[in-house]
């Protein structure tokens, strides 16, 4: 066996290892998926809502009008939470970045202004995808005109 042959043979395995591990790292249906958002259901925002998320109950709501292009405020009270953020999305049309951290005030209720982009089709329907210390709710709304 040839010199050049023999180093082939020694690192193979080593190269087999990489190019799969590349072909996992690489390929997204072997990437880790997030837990699908809890599906929260309100009936009217401005009044408020409540569900639950892991034994904890998060409330939330609006106040304001709830327009496109028009600031409302987004209010969130979750026992203990460290950080909540909100994103806004359409099914099916990318909206751009919409994506609000909360504060906590002095109560312990996080807010947020938010500001919803027209969407050029017309459509009002939007899903908020609420981020509660990593546990996610997802909550269908339709805004006014």
């Amino acid at each position: 066996m040839t010199p050049a042959r023999s180093h082939f043979y020694r690192f193979a395995p080593v190269v087999i290892l990489l190019l799969v591990a590349a072909v996992v790292y690489l390929n997204p249906s072997f990437a880790p998926r997030e837990p699908a958002p809890l599906p929260l259901e309100c009936a009217d925002l401005r009044a408020g809502c409540a569900g639950q998320v892991d034994g904890r109950v998060v409330r939330l709501g609006v106040q304001g009008e709830l327009k496109v292009l028009q600031p409302f405020e987004l209010w969130v009270r979750a026992e203990g939470a460290q950080r909540v953020e909100a994103s806004f999305a359409m099914e099916g049309m990318d909206m751009g970045f919409n994506l609000y951290t909360l504060r906590a005030d002095k109560e312990g209720i996080h807010r947020a202004r938010v500001t919803l982009p027209v969407c050029v089709s017309g459509r009002r329907d939007w899903v908020m995808t609420l981020d509660v210390d990593g546990r996610l709710l997802s909550l269908p709304f339709v805004t006014e005109l």
